[in-house]
């Protein structure tokens, strides 16, 4: 998911994240020291991209509000499986290490908007 908010300087800060799909909103997990993480402390309004890069292209987009949780460990937890499986326990040992002070994003969307050009690309 690409996630985009607004930055302290009035322009948009956008960043790739890890994600997830529960409760009727989009979960992510990051450091809280990070520039995202503070521009959704001051304004919650975001733009949200989760999109595939080859053909045939589809996707979703919109727009909605963020919540920044403190406790983000269970969320980063559920992302390392979802994402890395069993496998790479390096690198999940290495992130878990690190995830002390994570925090949650979950973002409630207020609009959607998806597209599939599968039909269109056929040929």
């Amino acid at each position: 998911m690409r996630l985009a908010v607004n930055g302290a300087a009035g322009f948009p800060i956008l960043m790739p994240l890890w994600f997830m799909w529960a409760d009727n909103s989009f979960w992510a997990a990051m450091k809280p020291t990070a520039g995202l993480v503070q521009g959704l402390r001051r304004d919650g309004r975001c733009a949200f991209d989760i999109s595939i890069e080859t053909p045939p292209y589809k996707g979703v987009r919109g727009r909605g509000t963020a919540e920044v949780i403190d406790d983000g460990l269970p969320v980063l937890k559920q992302l390392l499986q979802r994402y890395l499986g069993e496998g790479s326990a390096r690198f999940q040992t290495w992130l878990l290490e690190r995830s002390a002070d994570e925090c949650a994003i979950r973002i409630t969307p207020e609009t959607l908007t998806a597209w599939d050009f599968g039909a269109r690309m056929k040929s």
